[in-house]
This record gives C-alpha cells, sequence and structure tokens, in this order.
C-alpha cells in the first residue's frame, strides 16, 4: 500500500511537471508587456486569434427548422466540431456525456459509464437525444444515451435546456441534437486522426488508442462525407493505481473495450431537390479480464476492488445501427421550406452480470435487450405574408417501436464455488414483456416579430400514444397484459425582447411529457414475489416549464443568466428503500449562468455555474415535502476554464479548465439542514478536478495533448457516491495523459 501511494504521489508530481513545462510560455507571454507576433498588416486579424463569442447569427437546427439564436426563447448551448476536437485531448474515453458535463450548464455530473442514461439529467429531468434529429430512445423500456455514435462523426451538438414542446416524448428537460458532419464541397479531401492515452498513475498500463480517418468531397449533383473511427481502451485506474471501473451497473464501463463507427452521408441535388442517405453503425465491445471482488460488499465503507480471472463468454456489448432518408426543397409550395425524413434504427444491448442476490433476489443473471424502430418526420416551414413576417412550422411525426428485453440465468453453484469469477449458463428467460410502442403527433410551431424589439414564439403538439404489452410474469411478480392509449397536447410560449443592442430578456413557458415504461421495467426484477404492477402505472409525466432569463453578446464579452420552475402533478422517482415508484407531485428548481470574457488580447477565460434543487409531496398532504434524492438532483456544478494563444504563428493554445461539484445532503429529516453528506445514502460529498489541453500547429496538421485530472483527485461522482453497495461504488479515473495529431488534405 505504501509503495502504491508512493508511486502515485510519484506520478502527480509528473503530471503536474509537465502541466508546467506546458504553460510556463504561456504564463510569461501572459504577464509580458508586449504580444509575441510577427510583424503583420495592422487590418489583418491575428493568425489562430481566439473569438470570444460565436458566429452573430448561429443557426439553430434543434427548433425543427433554422433559427436565429437571438430569437430563441430559451437557453441554449452549441458545442462545435472545434470544441469536440479540443475536448478529446482531456477525454481518453471519448465520452460525449463527459465532454457535455464540462461545457453545458444544467447538465448533471457524468458518471464516466459507456451509458450514463440513469445519471443523465438536464435540470434533474429526462431528456431527449437525438442523431440527425432521429430519436435516441433504446427503447421504450431503457434509458437514453449518447454512445450511440463517435465524436469524429459530428459537427456540432445542440442542447436545449428546458422542456421542449414540439418534440414530444421525453424532452422535459432538454434536448440534444447531434447533427453529424455535412458533405464535402468541391474537390476530395481527407481527414486523418490519431490519438494514444494512458494512466500517469499506472504507467504503461491501460494504454488505449484511436484512429480516425473521413473523407469528402462533391462532383456535380452528388456528395459524399464518410468517416470510420477504431478505438482500443485499456484498463482505466484511479489516483492512488487501482483498476477501476470495467463496467457499471447500467452498460458498462470504457475500460478494456473496443469500439468501432462508420458514418456516411451521400446526397444528390436536382436544382431545388435535395436528396440524402445517411448510414451509422456504432459497436462497443467489452473484453476484459477483470471483475469486482463480491468481498468488498463485506467490508466497512470502499471503493470496489477488481480482481483478475473472469470468465464470461458474453461480456457487455452496445451496437447502434441508424438508416435515414431526407428530401428537403426550400421553396416546395406557398414558398415554403419542406423536409421530410424516413428512419430506421436497431440497437443490442448486452449488460453487465448481476448478482440479485444482493438485493433480495434469487439469480445471478445478465440482461439482454433489443429493440427496432420505424419512424417518419415531416417539417414544413410556411412564411405568411403579413406584418412582423411571421412563420409557421408545422407538421408530424410518427414512430413504431418494438422492444424486449431477455436475461441469461447463471449457474449459482458455479458461480459461488469460483468467488464470483466464473460464469455458466443455466438458461435465459424474459426480464420484461414484448412491447409495442406507437406514436403519432402533429404540431404547429409559430415566430413573429410584431416589432423591430420583439420576437414572439409559441407552439402546441398533440400526441397519441398506445402501448402495447403482453402477460408476464418474473420474479414472483406479474405484469398484466394490457393496452394502454393515450393522447396529450402539450404548448410552448414566449418571447425575447431587446432591451438594448446587445442584450436580449426572453421568457418560456414550456410543457414536456415523459412515458416511464423503462422505469416500470427497471423496478421488476425488485419488487418483492407476489406483487401486481399494473400497466396503468404508466399515465405519463406532464410537466410544466417556466423559465426567464437574460444574455447578452458584447465584443469582448459573452453572458447569460437564466432561472427555471419545473412543476409536475405526477411526478416520478425510483425509491431505492422500499423497491418502489413515487408517482407524486414534483417541483424542480434552479439557476445557471455562463460567462465568456476576453479581457486581453490572446487570452479566453469563463466558465459556468449550474444550481438545481427539488422536492416531491410524500402522502397525500402537499405542505409535507422531502427532498428529491440523488437519482434526480445532482449537487451544484461550477466549471472554469482560462484559455491562452501562446504563439499565435503556430496556432498554439493552452487550457486550463476546472471543474468543482458540491456537496448536499438528500436526507428525508435534514432538508437543507446542513447534516453531513457522509451520513446521507443518498448524499454527496465535493470533489475538484482540473484538465490541461495544449494544441499546436505541427506542420500541415494540428498536435495535441491533454492530461485529464491533472492534480490526480481521488474522487466518486456524484451518482457513483449514492450507491448502497461498495461493489458499485467506483472511483473516478486519476491522472490520465493524452497525446495526438490531426491533419486535413
Amino acid at each position: 500500500m505504501k509503495m502504491r501511494r508512493l508511486t502515485s504521489t510519484l506520478n502527480t508530481r509528473i503530471a503536474i511537471v509537465l502541466g508546467v513545462v506546458v504553460l510556463c510560455p504561456s504564463l510569461l507571454i501572459l504577464c509580458s508587456s508586449g504580444p509575441l507576433r510577427a510583424a503583420e498588416p495592422e487590418a489583418a486579424e491575428p493568425p489562430g486569434e481566439i473569438p470570444v463569442v460565436n458566429a452573430p447569427d448561429v443557426l439553430i437546427s434543434a427548433t425543427r427548422t433554422p433559427t436565429s439564436m437571438g430569437s430563441l426563447n430559451q437557453a441554449v448551448t452549441i458545442v462545435s466540431e472545434e470544441e469536440l476536437r479540443q475536448q478529446l485531448a482531456a477525454s481518453p474515453s471519448r465520452s460525449i456525456t463527459q465532454i457535455l458535463t464540462k461545457l453545458v450548464p444544467g447538465m448533471s455530473q457524468n458518471d464516466q459509464s459507456m451509458d450514463s442514461g440513469t445519471s443523465l439529467k438536464i435540470r434533474g429531468r429526462s431528456i431527449a437525444i437525438l442523431i440527425d434529429g432521429v430519436p435516441q430512445q433504446s427503447s421504450p423500456t431503457t434509458e437514453l444515451d449518447l454512445a450511440h455514435i463517435d465524436p469524429s462523426a459530428i459537427e456540432r451538438i445542440e442542447i436545449i435546456r428546458g422542456s421542449t414542446a414540439i418534440y414530444g416524448n421525453g424532452a422535459m428537460g432538454g434536448l440534444i441534437n447531434i447533427i453529424t458532419k455535412q458533405p464535402g464541397e468541391g474537390k476530395p479531401s481527407y481527414y486523418t486522426d490519431v490519438q494514444g492515452s494512458g494512466s500517469l498513475t499506472r504507467v504503461l498500463r491501460g494504454l488505449s488508442g484511436t484512429v480516425v480517418q473521413g473523407f469528402q468531397g462533391k462532383k456535380d449533383w452528388f456528395d459524399y462525407n464518410i468517416v470510420g473511427s477504431f478505438s482500443h481502451q485499456g484498463g482505466m485506474f484511479d489516483a492512488e493505481g487501482s483498476r477501476t471501473m470495467p463496467g457499471t451497473n447500467t452498460v458498462g464501463g470504457f475500460a478494456d473495450t473496443k469500439n468501432y463507427n462508420i458514418m456516411s452521408k451521400f446526397g444528390a441535388t436536382f436544382g431545388d431537390h435535395r436528396f440524402q442517405l445517411t448510414f451509422n453503425r456504432k459497436e462497443s465491445r467489452q473484453d476484459s479480464n477483470y471483475l469486482v471482488d463480491p468481498n468488498v460488499d463485506a467490508l466497512p465503507r470502499t471503493f470496489a476492488r477488481y480482481v483478475p480471472g473472469l470468465s464470461l463468454a458474453d461480456q457487455p456489448k452496445l451496437t447502434n445501427t441508424q438508416i435515414s432518408a431526407d428530401y428537403t426543397h426550400p421553396h416546395l409550395f406557398l414558398d415554403s421550406r419542406v423536409h421530410l425524413q424516413g428512419y430506421y434504427r436497431a440497437q443490442q444491448t448486452r449488460f453487465p452480470t448481476f448478482d440479485s442476490r444482493l438485493f433480495g433476489g434469487t439469480d445471478v443473471l445478465q440482461g439482454y435487450n433489443q429493440s427496432d424502430v420505424l419512424g417518419t418526420r415531416l417539417d414544413i416551414t410556411t412564411p405568411i405574408p403579413l406584418y412582423g413576417k411571421p412563420e409557421i412550422v408545422w407538421g408530424m411525426d410518427f414512430s413504431s417501436q418494438h422492444g424486449a428485453q431477455s436475461t441469461t440465468l447463471y449457474d449459482q453453484s458455479v458461480f459461488d464455488g469460483s468467488g464470483g469469477r466464473v460464469f455458466s449458463k443455466s438458461g435465459e428467460v424474459a426480464s420484461s414483456p414484448s412491447r409495442v410502442f406507437n406514436s403519432t403527433a402533429v404540431f404547429a410551431q409559430g415566430e413573429w416579430t410584431p416589432l423591430a424589439a420583439l420576437v414572439l414564439r409559441g407552439g402546441v403538439r398533440y400526441e397519441r400514444v398506445k402501448v402495447t404489452s403482453s402477460d408476464f410474469t418474473g420474479n414472483g411478480s406479474f405484469l398484466a397484459a394490457s393496452a394502454i392509449e393515450f393522447d396529450t397536447t402539450v404548448f410552448n410560449a414566449g418571447f425575447v425582447y431587446h432591451l438594448l443592442d446587445p442584450l436580449d430578456l426572453f421568457f418560456n413557458f414550456s410543457q414536456g411529457f415523459n412515458v416511464p415504461v423503462g422505469s416500470i421495467d427497471n423496478a421488476l426484477g425488485n419488487v418483492p414475489p407476489g406483487t401486481t404492477i399494473s400497466l396503468q402505472r404508466l399515465q405519463p409525466q406532464r410537466v410544466n416549464n417556466y423559465e426567464l432569463g437574460l444574455r447578452g453578446k458584447w465584443s469582448k464579452v459573452q453572458a447569460s443568466v437564466s432561472g427555471y420552475i419545473s412543476k409536475s402533478s405526477l411526478g416520478l422517482n425510483f425509491d431505492q428503500f422500499t423497491n418502489s415508484l413515487r408517482r407524486a407531485p414534483q417541483n424542480i428548481y434552479g439557476v445557471e449562468a455562463t460567462l465568456d470574457v476576453q479581457p486581453i488580447e490572446r487570452v479566453r477565460l469563463g466558465g459556468t455555474y449550474t444550481f438545481v434543487e427539488g422536492d416531491q409531496t410524500i402522502g397525500f398532504n402537499p405542505d409535507v415535502r422531502v427532498p428529491l434524492n440523488g437519482f434526480s438532483i445532482a449537487p451544484q456544478k461550477i466549471t472554469a476554464y482560462l484559455e491562452h494563444l501562446t504563439v499565435p504563428e503556430w496556432e498554439w493554445r493552452n487550457r486550463i479548465q476546472v471543474l468543482y461539484s458540491g456537496s448536499r445532503s438528500r436526507s428525508l429529516t435534514a432538508f437543507n439542514s446542513g447534516i453531513d453528506p457522509t451520513a446521507d445514502p443518498f448524499g454527496q460529498t465535493e470533489y475538484f478536478l482540473v484538465d490541461l489541453i495544449s494544441t499546436v500547429k505541427a506542420g500541415p496538421g494540428t498536435l495535441r495533448f491533454g492530461v485529464e485530472n491533472l492534480l490526480n483527485k481521488q474522487y466518486a461522482t456524484p451518482f457513483n457516491q449514492i450507491s448502497f453497495t461498495n461493489s458499485f461504488y467506483f472511483a473516478g479515473r486519476g491522472t490520465t495523459a493524452s497525446i495526438g495529431y490531426s491533419i486535413y488534405y
């Protein structure tokens, strides 16, 4: 143990030295009186200058039609391709969720697993995730996740924070729309990227690597863009040099995985008619020799401990295949822009093994999920020839999802006799009923500018849902066959008022809803034998979201602040104490802020602030309210960064970024009373992380270097902190360094 700590300390010092070596030139130049730059014409913009603000009129597609940011009455974050490439230097697992956690206010802290669906929230509520407008629900029976595509295939990510009525089911806390790379222009061009990474707490252990190759071009009426990637992620190690997170209680960890992704787009343009075919396939396979030592649960509170010797034929796996066909016309009828999309998506997920006997169950098991979805989307943007240039976006959505989950059972005597290392199949049963989930919706969204300083927005969506389920018996519980059909109408309305030329006041009221089929299925394995669960518990959760905010863009400053309250008369929260679903009134409220500043030439700094709180009623007394637990509400989050353009001619940039996660008690008897979170099973303790990113022009390409967790902090993410058993209590990654090179040619 002493040797491990000594090694950990030594490697921490190495990481700090590396950081100093990279940053010293930046600090010296920052403190100097004059800029380091070659002579250049006065009118010329410095090469590689760091802009403090985005382009003045960035278009947003997440509103279902290209829209100016200045006319949006919601809080919005856009993550560009450049930002993604930069953040990958300090994200060796290539996790989109981890990247967004560091950049997007309101988003819960990442639990560092392959699937953060159970912990991923925006403003304490579920979110809708789209890839090129295609919903990414794994099925109606599982959580959403962001592991369906590799970052190399992404052009930008648009995040709408707050309920989004026009997208329907799931978008109660917000919406994430991933826009893949568009076909090229002109002659063929190519893109190559390589990156390697490894832990500095266990040097030469857990080495990882990624190779990306892309090419694009256009010839007459035909254009294309193809991006392929392969990555191998080795073992991951915490700050003390111990192996961590080969898998979690969701889909699995990133450690010991091979990941493949191919994204291709082919387009044809004939006059105003545009046709496009998109194909994306992502596959992640885990092949680990390590498993959690089951004896760790008999110890006092400690991190999960991993031992070699795993014998498991079918390890965690995730595959996602998506095909979509799009047709667009800018002026088809009534001068309307028309977008028609048809899509098919198939996903298979094999989960980690699970000893349910630890939670009162009877089996050693492993879940498998499969879902298929067919759907179509129609968006028509019609201008109205009236004063103020009103515009209406209207259309329809249809989807049909088929999903089922099965469970592989393993021989308990073999498992126990091997110390939990050997898994021998003994059978396979259905773990949830097969379901058909059909949804049909129509919507209309309008925008009107009655005054030069005022933009009004509002809309409505009507959706009809039918869920068909067969009889199901599992773990002694019974789910009766039924078909539940319901419809719901959600509204949104708001405005943007330009107080001053760079300062906007915005207000938004928006409704959202969610059909909690997945929560029912997740509870089936934990309910006591003899329990009968009714599908009527699937009544949708409706949310009314109210938001008021300010945002401004000046030449050297960009800032925003917004406050919100989200109310639901039939909330949904899983109670791990009673293995039950709480359907009770909920209130969630919070504040978010962003700031980006360029105080002096070639220096940019800024950050975000997130505070969210929530409570719900107990029983039938509306005056008795208790806090929502850590499964819904994350502690406050503060991010900050300092970026310096060290040598403009080399485009050498250095960035230090930090993430602070606060402490919070979720005790039912000590709401806001200051109880020690460590004594609270739903409480979370604070931690502070520092990353270093450096990029520089090198030859025809760009060289990047990054260090994740520069100070080698030993910590657990908020979601992992509320685990009841040590075998699900995972430490975060210790200091990890990455180096990569990318080139366009």
